[in-house]
C-alpha cells in the first residue's frame, strides 16, 4: 500500500462528508485530520482506524476518515480488479452513513455524496498508489510554474450570446439555466476545471453534469483538454478566453 497516496484519497473523501453533514466543522478539517494521521501511525495505522471506526463518538473527520483507510485498506487486498474493489468501497460507505447519518440530508444529497465518491476512489485504483498521487499534484505544480498574473475578464457579453443561442434542452435531472453557466463559466476567468466542479457547483449528478458539458463542447463554447479519466479538464473556448496580455502582480 502506498500510504502516503491512500491518506490523500482518504482526506480528499473525508471532507465532502463532513461538509454535507457538519459545515461547521470545515474550520478545523485539516487540523483534526492531521490529528487523525499523526495519531494513526505509520505501522498501526489500520488497526488503530479500526479501533476509531468503532468507538461511538457521533461525527467527526477522525470517525469518517477512520472508516475509509479501513475500508481501503481491505479493498486494496481483494483481487485487482477496479469495479469490484468500488463496489466494495461504495458499499461498506453507503452502510456507514446509512447507519450514522440516516435522515440528514435529502436522498438525492446522499446519492450524489456516493457517486463522488466513487469517482474518487474508481480514480484511485485505475491509477493506484504514487500515480495517482502525481497526477492529482499535477495540476497544482503546473500553476506554480506559470507567472502569476492579474485576474483577467473573460469576454463576458460573446459568452452570453453563445450561451444564448443553444438549445439548453433539460436532461433527466435537475437543470441548470443559461445564466448560471454564464456565471460559472465566467468565474473560471478561462482556467481549466474538472467535471466534478460543474457538479459541486451545481449539485448536479455527474450525468447530468456531463451532459451540459459535452452541449457547451459541441457548441464550440468549451475546449478539452484530450486527457482521460480524472486527468480530463475543461476550458473556455479561444473567443471566450481573456486577453492574452496581462500585468505580472
Amino acid at each position: 500500500m502506498d500510504r502516503d497516496a491512500c491518506l490523500e484519497l482518504v482526506r480528499l473523501i473525508t471532507r465532502p462528508v463532513v461538509e454535507l453533514f457538519c459545515p461547521q466543522k470545515l474550520g478545523s478539517f485539516e487540523e483534526e485530520f492531521t490529528a487523525f494521521i499523526l495519531a494513526a501511525g505509520v505501522a498501526q495505522v489500520s488497526e488503530k482506524a479500526a479501533v476509531l471506526v468503532s468507538q461511538p463518538q457521533g461525527l467527526d473527520t477522525t470517525l469518517v476518515a477512520g472508516m475509509f483507510f479501513q475500508v481501503l485498506v481491505e479493498a486494496e487486498k481483494l483481487p485487482k480488479d477496479t469495479s469490484a474493489r468500488v463496489s466494495f468501497v461504495r458499499k461498506e460507505a453507503k452502510n456507514f452513513l446509512v447507519k450514522h447519518l440516516a435522515g440528514e440530508i435529502t436522498l438525492s444529497q446522499f446519492y450524489r455524496l456516493l457517486s463522488l465518491i466513487e469517482e474518487n476512489v474508481h480514480n484511485y485504483f485505475e491509477y493506484l498508489g504514487s500515480e495517482w498521487l502525481r497526477a492529482q499534484a499535477r495540476p497544482a505544480r503546473e500553476a506554480l510554474s506559470q507567472p502569476q498574473l492579474l485576474p483577467k475578464a473573460v469576454k463576458e457579453e460573446e459568452l452570453r450570446r453563445a450561451l444564448s443561442e443553444m438549445d439548453l434542452l433539460p436532461p433527466k435531472g435537475r437543470r441548470i439555466t443559461t445564466e448560471g453557466l454564464w456565471t460559472f463559466l465566467k468565474d473560471t476567468q478561462g482556467r481549466w476545471f474538472r467535471l466534478l466542479d460543474l457538479e459541486a457547483h451545481f449539485r448536479v449528478n455527474k450525468k447530468t453534469a456531463w451532459t451540459y458539458l459535452n452541449m457547451l463542447l459541441k457548441a464550440g463554447i468549451l475546449e478539452h483538454n484530450g486527457e482521460k479519466a480524472n486527468r480530463v479538464r475543461y476550458t473556455l473556448a479561444g473567443p471566450f478566453q481573456p486577453a492574452a496580455s496581462s500585468t505580472p502582480a
